[in-house]
Formats: structure tokens, C-alpha cells, sequence
């Protein structure tokens, strides 16, 4: 389980947005959404549609507006570009608090719509994702269940299995990864608290969006299906807390398989009648009903004992390399500190990686995958006080590897490190104090928002990440701030007296 901050309630500090009579900020040619954590159900943190901001332009970034959120979000909000409020289509974001609190933000201003509060005994670092609509959004609450609420004006809807309960104990089960929907469902997954209080059971959990029926998925005493309240498996933990959560396979080959990683928690699925999938990366059809397969490192048991959770980040997505012999493959990394490149077509079992590489320190981030239209897509890494960059390679015989290209020591957090994302040839990341834009090519350093004011950049950060959407960059901090950075376009106006 993650060395996880509880959330501090701060005080309102109310919006402090630039004066809009003076600036203006340019507007993107084809606007598009951030509808969940990491842009895409893959989970790969690239927008592959930004073309407002490029490596030419990003110095140029400055503080647009900030709003206190009334207590930390230790997440990243979602964004929706044509919400319909009262007669007037405007992008919004979303975002959900520790406290169990969702706003919904007007994206222009940082004016605060509305608060929907849920209410529960413990806290949450999980954050909403949009119904394919555009109208709803899923949000995390702290009574165990996941609302559906109208994105313009967050009341409650009413739909077929919502609110949808995913987990009968939520003093002890926490709902820390972001929601995501894909293949017609909701998914959401179970772990426990900061400090590992039993009982619970990592679990991941599917919502039909259609029919409301729910499908569950048990890592431990994995032939048992339904949620389960504590005494219904002698196992204990195997949490699925990374901050992707639920990760949907990108291809449509593979048919919407559902990967998530595990933390410590027993493993015996490698002998006979063995139900349990600690330290393990697990590959599930769409509905969850069945287990494709399973990928376990063969020093589990040490991952165990040492309280070593392979599932401190969730598996990466890499796009088909056709000339490899394993052509689809996944990246997952771990407290460990070892990458491991695994085939996902077919998940090894015990140990069979494809490679492994020593990295900087244990993953707690989730990894972002950058294919820029090459055969060698690159894979970013967060750290407490540095971003790596590898690429895959595959050689003449059709082996893969993984290949440091460059390391940036950019900024620091006092955190384990938070997710970096990609736009445009360009890596942001969020540090304590600063929001960095780097190259993604070599890892220079392009901007810096701790070079404009302290007043106008960010806070502290512990798990909070950016998103880049429409020549907007969005991040929260631990002071409990949402800040949108863009870049001011000078222009000249007549005032009328």
C-alpha cells in the first residue's frame, strides 16, 4: 500500500483570476477533451490533438486564473469542452476533492458552478471520468459508491445501477485510482487506506452503462464474485491503488481487456487450485467475467514480505511494433524499482519478461507513452526529482528492449513523484513549487512556471498531475489551488463608458 497523505482542508481563498479586459487567450482550431485520468482509457497521459502549444511557443505560458477548492485534491480534474449551462455551451472541469467533494469549474475563469458532496468516514484519491455523452459525469464517493451527475449542473441522475456500490466497507476499502470508462462500462478500483487497516480486498469493479449491472473482479479468492464485506475470503489486501487504476487495452484486437496491477497480498494462482494474485498484473475480458491471463514476478514472495508492491503504478500500453517478435507489449514497473517489459498478448505467468531495467527508484507514477508516429515509441517516468525518458528498441532478431534516452532533474517533491504527461513534443510535469514544460526529444527545459511569481504558479504536490488540453495546462496542489496556465495573447480593446 502507497505512503498516501490524508487531505488537509485549507482555507477558501476565493479565485484570483488575471484581469480578461486586457488578454485574451488564443483559441485551439479543433477543440477535444480530457474525459478521464491519463487522456484516454489506455491510460497513455498523451494528447495527441494538442496543437496550440509546441516546443516554440510553451515559454510563453502564464498564470490565467487560480481557485482555491476549499480542501486538497490529490488527483487531476477532467475536462469537457462544450457543456450546454442554461443557453451557453463552455468548457468546464471536474474535480474531486479528498473531502469526497466534486466541482464542476468553468475552464475559462475558475468560476466554482457547483459542489456535490458525498459523505463517509474516511478519504478518496480518485477522481470523475465523463459518460461518452458529454453530459454526465462519474464521480467517487466516500459512502463506497460511484454518483452519475449532470456535468452542467451536478445534480444526481438517475440510470440504471447509479449510485453503483463498490465496496460494502468503505472504512477500510478505499476507491484511491481514478475512475475510467470504456467498452460500454464504468470501472473502478478497491484497495486499502494509508497504513494497510484490514480488512480489505483489491478488487476491480465494471458497471453495464446501459443495463446498471455489475461485475466484479476479486484478486484474492478470485473465484468468489461480488463485492465482498471483510469475512467472505481468508485473504487479506492485494490492493489495486495506482493511479491509473483500471487500464484499457488500445487495440481493437485485444477486445477491450482490462489490465490492473496488484500490491502485496498472497500468490498461489501458479499451483493447483490457487486463487489468489498478489504482486500480479492481471489481464481481464471487458465485463470482467473472465481471466485471460496473469504476470507475477518471480521474487513475489520477497515483494510480499517487504511490503514491495508491484502495483504501485499501472501497466503501459505501447503501441504495436511490427517488427518485433512480440509485437504487443506492456510496461510495468513497481516500489521495486525494475521496468519490467512484459508480452501482453499473452501474459507470462511467473517471471518470462521480455526485459528488465534497473531504474532510479520505486515507480509510484504512472507512466506516459509518447508514439510520435515512429516504430520506437518512448515511455516517461516520474520521479520525486526527476523525469527519465526511454524508448523501445527492437533489434534485428525481433527483440525488444528498453533504452534510457535522457534524464531531467528539472524540480522536487516531497512525494513519491507524480505522472508527467505529453502534448505537442512537450513533457509537463508538476513539482513542488513549479510546473515544467520539457522537450520531449532530449529533456530540456522549455518553461518553468516558478519563473513568473510565486503568487501565479503552484503549490506543493504529492500525487496531483497536469492535463494539457487545448492550449490550457490545469494542475492542482496541496494547498488545495486548481491553476490554468495559457498563453496571453496581447490585444487591444475599446472600453465603451
Amino acid at each position: 500500500m502507497a505512503t498516501a497523505k490524508l487531505p488537509v482542508m485549507v482555507r477558501l481563498l476565493g479565485v484570483a483570476a488575471l484581469a480578461t479586459g486586457l488578454t485574451c487567450v488564443s483559441n485551439p482550431a479543433r477543440a477535444v477533451d480530457w474525459p478521464v485520468f491519463g487522456f484516454d482509457p489506455a491510460r497513455t497521459s498523451f494528447n495527441s490533438s494538442e496543437t496550440v502549444l509546441t516546443t516554440g511557443n510553451v515559454h510563453g505560458l502564464r498564470a490565467q486564473w487560480q481557485t482555491s477548492l476549499g480542501s486538497t485534491a490529490d488527483s487531476a480534474p477532467i475536462y469537457l469542452q462544450n457543456v450546454r449551462v442554461k443557453r451557453t455551451n463552455m468548457p468546464m472541469l471536474f474535480i474531486t476533492t479528498g473531502s469526497g467533494v466534486t466541482l464542476g469549474i468553468e475552464a475559462a475563469t475558475g468560476k466554482i458552478l457547483w459542489k456535490h458532496a458525498t459523505h463517509g468516514p474516511n478519504y478518496t484519491h480518485s477522481m470523475p471520468a465523463a459518460d461518452p455523452s458529454g453530459t454526465a459525469i462519474y464521480v467517487p464517493g466516500l459512502d463506497g459508491e460511484v454518483h452519475k451527475l449532470h456535468a452542467a449542473t451536478g445534480k444526481e441522475m438517475s440510470a440504471p445501477g447509479f449510485p453503483a456500490r463498490i465496496t460494502r466497507i468503505p472504512n477500510t476499502e478505499a476507491n484511491e485510482s481514478s475512475l475510467n470508462v470504456a467498452n460500454g462500462y464504468l470501472y473502478a478500483t478497491i484497495s486499502g487506506y494509508n497504513g494497510d487497516g484490514t480488512p480489505y480486498d483489491g478488487h476491480v469493479v465494471a458497471v453495464n452503462l446501459s443495463s446498471g449491472k455489475e461485475t466484479v473482479f476479486n484478486s484474492l479468492c478470485s473465484n468468489k464474485s461480488g463485492l465482498l464485506s471483510g469475512g467472505g475470503c481468508s485473504q487479506q489486501r492485494s490492493g489495486i491503488w495506482a493511479r491509473g487504476g483500471a487500464v484499457i487495452d488500445p487495440s481493437s484486437s485485444m477486445n477491450g481487456r482490462v489490465y490492473a496491477a496488484t500490491g502485496n497480498g498472497q500468490f498461489d494462482a501458479n499451483k493447483g487450485g490457487g486463487v489468489n494474485y498478489g504482486d500480479s498484473v492481471l489481464s481481464l475480458s471487458a465485463d470482467l467475467s473472465q481471466l485471460n491471463g496473469s504476470y507475477t514476478p518471480a521474487d513475489y514472495q520477497q515483494l510480499q514480505n517487504g511490503d514491495v508492491d508491484l502495483g504501485s503504478t499501472s501497466p503501459a500500453m505501447l503501441p504495436e511494433q511490427p517488427t518485433s517478435q512480440t509485437p504487443w507489449m506492456l510496461v510495468q514497473g513497481g516500489k521495486d524499482a525494475v521496468l519490467k517489459l512484459v508480452n501482453r498478448a499473452a501474459l507470462p505467468g511467473v517471471g518470462n519478461e521480455l526485459y528488465t531495467l534497473q531504474i532510479t527508484a520505486g515507480l509510484f507514477s504512472n507512466p506516459a507513452v509518447w508514439s510520435e508516429g515512429s516504430n520506437a515509441p518512448w515511455v516517461f517516468l516520474g520521479f520525486s526529482s526527476e523525469v527519465d525518458a526511454f524508448r523501445v528498441q527492437t533489434n534485428k532478431a525481433g527483440s525488444s528492449m528498453l533504452v534510457q534516452i535522457w534524464r531531467a532533474t528539472s524540480g522536487s517533491t516531497h512525494g513519491e513523484g507524480t505522472s508527467p504527461v505529453v502534448a505537442n513534443g512537450i513533457v509537463f510535469v508538476a513539482f513542488d513549487g513549479s510546473l515544467v514544460a520539457l522537450n520531449a526529444t532530449n529533456g530540456h527545459l522549455l518553461w518553468n512556471s516558478a519563473n513568473y511569481g510565486s503568487s501565479k504558479s503552484i503549490g506543493s504536490i504529492h500525487w496531483e498531475s497536469p492535463i494539457v488540453v487545448n492550449g490550457w495546462v490545469y494542475c492542482s496542489d496541496e494547498n488545495g489551488n486548481l491553476t490554468a496556465f495559457a498563453i496571453p495573447k496581447q490585444r487591444a480593446f475599446r472600453f465603451r463608458r
